[in-house]
Formats: C-alpha cells, sequence, structure tokens
C-alpha cells in the first residue's frame, strides 16, 4: 500500500493550501514500469483521514473508464522499437482471408473432434416423445436425469433392446477404446434409436454431450456412428479467486459450459497472497481475516486493500466459501463429470494465510499455527512488493498447520460423498533470503553447503508425508519439485528432485509453466522421465488472463507474452514440445535458431516415459478481473480451442519436427494443413459454440472484423477499389461505417466499393511516421510518411 501524508512542515510553499469543494488538485507521481493497456490502471482510489475513507468517485468503474486512451506508440509500447507484438493489429493486419466451412457441412460435426466418425444417409428427429433407457444401471441414474433435463418432455424408462424412438445408455468394457472416458455412440433409424455406450460413467457423459452437440441446430440429426475417447485424462481450468473472489454461481456456471466441452478437471486457487477463500471451521480467521480485504493498515480486521478492491470490504476483494458453499460445488461439479481440485499455496505466496494466522494467535495466546518466523529478519522484497508472504518451511506449526487444513478440506468432500483426491499446495519458489534466516531452519542444521536447497528438499518431502498420511495425492508448480536454483553440481534446472524419495502410494502431478528459453520448455519431459505424472501449462500459450491481442482497450494481462489468441492456443504442440519455443520476443529476445518454435535434436531431451504426460490445463489469474462478464469474456472462445487441443490429437501436429542436421535447415511444417483445420474449428465456433454459450448467458470475447482493400478493373476497364472484410469466426457480420453521411442506412456494407484504405505500413515505416526514430540510411521512406496529418482526401473507414 502507498499513501500521501499531510505536510506539517514550515515550507511557506506547501502551507495554507486547503482543498475546497470543486477545487482541483493534480497529483503527479512516476510508476516504475510500463502502463501499456488502461486495464493496469486498479479502479476504486480512495482518500482516508484514518477514521474515515471515500472513494474517488470516477475511479469506481470496473473497466476504468477514467483512464485516458492510449494512442500512441510510447503508451503502448514497452520499448521503441523492440516491441512489435506491443503494436496494436490494424483493420489490415487482421484480414485472414479464411475459407470457412459452411453452416450446412459443421451441422454433423462434434466439437472436440471425435476419434472416428463415420455419418450415414438417414437422419432420425429427436422430440420429446422420445425415452431415455439406462438399461438397469443404477450408476447411470444421475447422468440420465441430465440428459432429461436438457431434452424436455422425455421419460425414463426400462425398454426393450429394439424399442423406437430410445435414446439407450449403457455402460461397458468397449474393445475399440480402453479408455476410461471413451465411448461409443450408434445413431440408427428404423428402429429410430441412439445408443451411447461408455467405459465408465464419465464415458457416458462425454457421449451425451457429443449429442447435445449435434441437437444444436435441432432435432433432426443424422445416423452416424462415433468411437471416441480423449487425448489426455486431465483436461483442466484453474480458476484463482485469491486475487478477486467470484461468488459460488459464477463457479457453477463454469461449470456448466465446461462441461459442454469435455473438460473434466476444474482447479480452485484458494490462498494466495491476496486471500483465502474457504471457511476452515477449526481456523476461522483465515477466512474472517484473509478472506476479506478493507482499509485496514495493522491487518487486524482484514488484509489491506489492493487490486482494486473496496476500502469498506466490499466487492470482489472479499468474500469466501462456507462449508455448505464448496459442497454445493463439489455436487454441481460432479454431477458434470467434473473434479474439483483446492489449491492452497504452501510455500510463497501464502501472505493470506500468514497474516490471518498472525490474528488466531493474538485470540488464542498460543502459537500453535504460525507461519511465520518471527525471530527472522525481513530481508526479501518479492515480485508482489510483500517482505512477508513465505511460510517457513522448518517450524512444526506450518506441517501441523497444513495437516489440519487438509484434513478439514477432506472431511468436507467425505460429507458431501465425494472423495478428495488431490489437493494442490502451489509451490511457487520462496525468495531464498526468506527461509536462510530463519532461526529454525539454522536449528535443524540447515547450514553450510547450498541450504536453501537441503531446505526445500526436506520440505517437499515432509509436505508429501502428510498428504500421504491422509490419503490425498499431491499436485504443485514445477518449482516446488526442481533442484533449482542450486549451487550443488548434482542439480541444474533440468533435474528435479527424486522421486523416489516420497513415500510409493503418493502419486505426484507438476503443472509446468516455464517455457521462455530452450532449457526450460524440457522441464515437462524431464519430470515425466523421472516418473512425476506431468499436467501441461505452458504460461505463454495457456494463459487466459493475458489478453487476446495487443489492445491497449483490452482486458487482459501480458506477464508471459503480450497477447495470446485463440490460433495460438489452437497451434499448442503437446507432444511436440520442442517445438514450442515461441516467447515474448520483447521479454526474452528473438529465437534466430527456432524458426516455427522448434529447436535443435541435439538439445531435446528424449521422452522415456511419454505416459506420464497425463493432460493440459489452462489458467485465468483473476488481478485484473473484476467481474463475471470480464471472466467468461477472457475465457472463451479460448477455452474451447484449449479443449479441442486437449481432447483430439490433430494430423498436423506431426508435422512439426526439430532439426537433425545443424547443416540444414529446419524442417518447415504443415501450416497450411494447420490453417484449413483451424478454419474448421473456427467455423463450429462461429455456427454453433457462440449460439450455446448465448443460452448459458456467456458472452465471448469477439475481435473486430479484418479489411483489406483490392484494386480491380471492371467490364468498362474503370479501376474499381473493394474493400474486403472478414470476421475471426463465421456467422457475425461485419460493418462499414464511410462517406459523407455517417447514418445513412444504406452505409453499411460488408463491400464497398468507393473508399481507398491506406496502404500498410510496416514497423519501421510506423514509427517513422510517428516521429519516434530517423529513417536508417539506405531506407526509402515513401512520400507523406513522417507527417501527422495524412491526406484527407478519402473519407474515413471504420470497421465496427
Amino acid at each position: 500500500m502507498f499513501k500521501f501524508d499531510p505536510y506539517n512542515g514550515d515550507n511557506k510553499l506547501f502551507q495554507n493550501l486547503p482543498l475546497k469543494p470543486g477545487d482541483l488538485r493534480n497529483v503527479s507521481f512516476l510508476a516504475s514500469n510500463w502502463a501499456i493497456s488502461r486495464y493496469d490502471v486498479f479502479p476504486n482510489w480512495y482518500l482516508s483521514n484514518g477514521t474515515h475513507h471515500e472513494i474517488i468517485e470516477n475511479t469506481k468503474s470496473p473497466d476504468v473508464t477514467f483512464v485516458s486512451p492510449h494512442k500512441t506508440f510510447v503508451e503502448f509500447m514497452r520499448g521503441i522499437p523492440n516491441d512489435v507484438m506491443g503494436i496494436p493489429p490494424t483493420p489490415f493486419e487482421r484480414y485472414r482471408g479464411y475459407n470457412f466451412t459452411d453452416l450446412d457441412n459443421i451441422k454433423s460435426s462434434i466439437l472436440p473432434t471425435p476419434l472416428k466418425q463415420m455419418i450415414g444417409n438417414k437422419t432420425i428427429t429427436i422430440d420429446k416423445r422420445w425415452r431415455i433407457d439406462r438399461d438397469r444401471f443404477r450408476v447411470l441414474s444421475d447422468v440420465a436425469k441430465y440428459l432429461q433435463k436438457s431434452i424436455k418432455g422425455t421419460k425414463i424408462r426400462n425398454l426393450k433392446s429394439t424399442s423406437n424412438k430410445v435414446i439407450q445408455l449403457k455402460m461397458e468394457q468397449n474393445s475399440t477404446t480402453g479408455n476410461p472416458e471413451g465411448y461409443t455412440m450408434n445413431i440408427t433409424a428404423n428402429p429410430d434409436r441412439v445408443e451411447i455406450i461408455g467405459n465408465s460413467v464419465g464415458g457416458v457423459f462425454n457421449g451425451i454431450q457429443s449429442l447435445f452437440s449435434l441437437l444444436a441446430f435441432g432435432g433432426t440429426i443424422p445416423t452416424m456412428t462415433i468411437t471416441d475417447e480423449p487425448r489426455f485424462s486431465h483436461r483442466g481450468l484453474l480458476l484463482d479467486l485469491a486475487r478477486n473472489f467470484f461468488p459460488k454461481s459464477t463457479v457453477i456456471k463454469l461449470l456448466e459450459v465446461m462441461a459442454l466441452f469435455k473438460l473434466n478437471k476444474l482447479q480452485l486457487n484458494l490462498a494466495d497472497d491476496e486471500g483465502w477463500r474457504l471457511d476452515i471451521e477449526t481456523l476461522p480467521e483465515l477466512a474472517k481475516v484473509g478472506g476479506r480485504r478493507c482499509h485496514d493498515p495493522e491487518e487486524k480486521t482484514c488484509l489491506f486493500s489492493q487490486l482494486g478492491s473496496h476500502p469498506n470490504g466490499s466487492g470482489l476483494g472479499s468474500g469466501y466459501f462456507t462449508k455448505t458453499d464448496y459442497q454445493d460445488i463439489l455436487k454441481a461439479a460432479k454431477d458434470r463429470n467434473i473434479e474439483i481440485i483446492p489449491s492452497i499455496n504452501i510455500a510463497g505466496r501464502a501472505r493470506a494465510a500468514i497474516i490471518a494466522m498472525n490474528e488466531y494467535s493474538r485470540r488464542t495466546n498460543t502459537t500453535d499455527y504460525n507461519l511465520h518466523d518471527k525471530h527472522t529478519e525481513h530481508v526479501y522484497l518479492t515480485d508482489t512488493l510483500f517482505d512477508d508472504s513465505a511460510i517457513n518451511p522448518c517450524m512444526p506449526s506450518t506441517f501441523k498447520f497444513f495437516d489440519t487444513v487438509l484434513k478439514e478440506i477432506k472431511s468436507y468432500h467425505t460429507e458431501a460423498k465425494i472423495p478428495l483426491e488431490q489437493i494442490n499446495i502451489g509451490g511457487d519458489d520462496s525468495p531464498a533470503a526468506s527461509w536462510l534466516n530463519s532461526s529454525y531452519c539454522k536449528m535443524d542444521g540447515f547450514t553450510g553447503t547450498d541450504p536453501f536447497m537441503r531446505i526445500k528438499v526436506n520440505f517437499t518431502t515432509q509436505i508429501a508425508k502428510i498428504a500421504a498420511a491422509n490419503g490425498v495425492n499431491l499436485s504443485g508448480f514445477e518449482e516446488f519439485f526442481m533442484a533449482w536454483p542450486t549451487t550443488d553440481p548434482r542439480g541444474g534446472p533440468l533435474v528435479p528432485f527424486d522421486v523416489s524419495r516420497y513415500p510409493k502410494d503418493l502419486e505426484i502431478s507438476v503443472h509446468t509453466r516455464n517455457s521462455q528459453n530452450d532449457v526450460f520448455i524440457q522441464r515437462a519431459t524431464a519430470l515425466s522421465n523421472n516418473g512425476y505424472k506431468v499436467i501441461l501449462s505452458q504460461s505463454d500459450f495457456l494463459s487466459f488472463d493475458h489478453a487476446p491481442e495487443a489492445d491497449p482497450e483490452s482486458n487482459g494481462d501480458y506477464w508471459a507474452i503480450r497477447f495470446i489468441d485463440p490460433l495460438r492456443v489452437f497451434s499448442y504442440l503437446p507432444e511436440h514440445r520442442c517445438c514450442n519455443l515461441i516467447p515474448d520476443e520483447f521479454t526474452f529476445g528473438k529465437m534466430p535458431f527456432a524458426p516455427y518454435g522448434c529447436i535443435d535434436d541435439s538439445n531435446c531431451l528424449e521422452a522415456k516415459q511419454p505416459q506420464n504426460v497425463t493432460g493440459m490445463q489452462a489458467q485465468v489469474w483473476t488481478s485484473r478481473v473484476r467481474n463475471e462478464e470480464q471472466l467468461f469474456g477472457l475465457l472463451f472462445p479460448r477455452l474451447i480451442v484449449f479443449a479441442e487441443r486437449a481432447w483430439h490429437r490433430a494430423p498436423w501436429e506431426a508435422s512439426y519436427k526439430v532439426r537433425t542436421n545443424v547443416n540444414e535447415d529446419f524442417p518447415v511444417p504443415d501450416l497450411a494443413a494447420r490453417d484449413a483445420d483451424w478454419a474448421r474449428v473456427a467455423s463450429m465456433i462461429g455456427h454453433r459454440e457462440l449460439k450455446r454459450l448465448e443460452a448459458y448467458n456467456v458472452n465471448p470475447r469477439i475481435p473486430p472484423p479484418g479489411a483489406r482493400n483490392m484494386t480491380y478493373k471492371d467490364a468498362n476497364n474503370t479501376i474499381k477499389h473493394v474493400l474486403h472484410t472478414d470476421v475471426a469466426y463465421p456467422g457475425l457480420q461485419p460493418q462499414v461505417q464511410g462517406g459523407k453521411d455517417q447514418n445513412a442506412a444504406n452505409n453499411r456494407y460488408s463491400k464497398v466499393d468507393t473508399y481507398v484504405l491506406e496502404r500498410p505500413r510496416n514497423v519501421l515505416e510506423k514509427l517513422v511516421d510517428a516521429g519516434l526514430i530517423a529513417p536508417p540510411p539506405g531506407i526509402d521512406i515513401p512520400p507523406g510518411f513522417g507527417t501527422t496529418n495524412p491526406s484527407t482526401d478519402v473519407p474515413p473507414i471504420v470497421a465496427v
């Protein structure tokens, strides 16, 4: 928290300046970093005199409309001229000219794409006269009811196997697909039947979702046979609730739309620096203090206000789930074949728990659950500007705290009759100074050569033992399980801790996020080769809190890369990970040795246990997400694209190959096949999935249209200029304004033959034109560049 204090000195320049109603005071301060987006500024600026606080009225908007527009290169680039990714795209650059699949040809398609699908030449019509038969499988009772609610008027009955107008649900092992979530679906005519056979309840549920996809255009569907199974068993999303909290209703709404695309894991980030979001009845301060942000500089009743939270303790900065709330979420998830994975940071980024337990200690006059060594001097500062956010890894009370919290969360699951399978403990690396100065760690003998790494090994081992003792599997970020950073020659950035040091019956899943160079990008392979289960969570492809394009008016973060558009998500290669090196050039520099994202074979680890890579997980951190509309706008349609890649292995992925001979060029992947496949998926999103989301009151983010001017001669040899427009997804209608009468009804076309678009400029020309750099020697700058007022002879073109 930063503050201005009243001046009490003798300098007359700063005396006798009362601020009366209607007066204006300009307060300037210099930030140490850039602010390239309107959303870099947080809402709810407030004034306080110690006893009373008041938000400045025009800063209350969650869309921070009080921030001036970013109009110049200096404002929207992180550095000139290096930040090429920071330049907002123009209509010309958005134009792709994709050959989208027409509506009739995608009606029988399913997203995510099935493993095999054979379409027949007959049709059937499903209506309220149909019945649902679960074939006496009592375990399928819930999914049958779920299906019944979605096709109104249907009834659940036990019927003969030859009955007409029946959706038959069965569960039996399929010889074609042994995957637990696999299924087959047979749609036949005469008799009209839909038979869904799953290898498990989850398999039947996945088949039902495929049926829903076919029914999106109405009850008439073609006969067909589908054999399907997922690529990965873990197809998940991390929803951060610590930075900003979202209520139970939002989480259940998210579960509903996740189920449409066969996603099956939702990790709820319930505890971090900025908040604790689950009531632990044994330790009430966790929720009452750690789950609330307000104006309390001493933090006895709440965490201090941050990230634009309201100083009175209301709004998304405050809130938590009661036990009943959490159990309601568990049940809603189970009904949709989704596992809830609770996540609490137990290493770094744990300030909410630390502050809450300080208050617990004051109330109870005990140190039973202290997480912070009061005798340790604070000599560190995290990237989030905290010097008290690291849990002490050597205090016995730390392990008692984790065991107590884990036991209580497990009891919530047990009461709900939904077992707790896994706990995620975060695992961001703590600053070394936060551990090395600990008197407890010194008493435990962690001194000498590389004590930080010895402390880390012991900490991970003890946490793993507690998880195993409670019968719960463990997951966390890659940093927590890597022998790095270290000065020990036995360690290194690609050296995991030996998995044999953990209890044998404990399964550990590691989320790999870092990918900024040709070493870190291989951690997934290193961990899987050493026996860990690996969940791919590569931040610069799968972090959906990031902006979808480099637009300063578009919400989203950019800590891993300036933007992540849907095509980048679609292009992710989970099985060809040495071809995913496409980092943010401004932050990490260009990778000239890695065209198409691939590196040399000699630098690529061999995947010796590929079966240990068990899933993919997207993530959305909510520092800048201030309401439900913003949340779903950032998630969709990118989460649909993610679901496609996590479920379906596209043939074009195999065309990405590392280079085996450094004296030759890198192999060229089949980009045409990738783009054609993207056009197919985008067609399904535009024609069908956007409408399905509307039914759940989910408004996805739709990018503006593209436009390009094409010149041709007509039959009279007259030169014509045609404005071609396109959209990111078919089914959307681009609109164009121009001409003298901006309000004329006939002024909105998809093609216009009277306007000329300005010739597209490259980055160098744009910077020269803005007067930010001088033309390099030998570069011919076209006439008119370098001026601030280009020709006004042509009426403006605005794609809206």
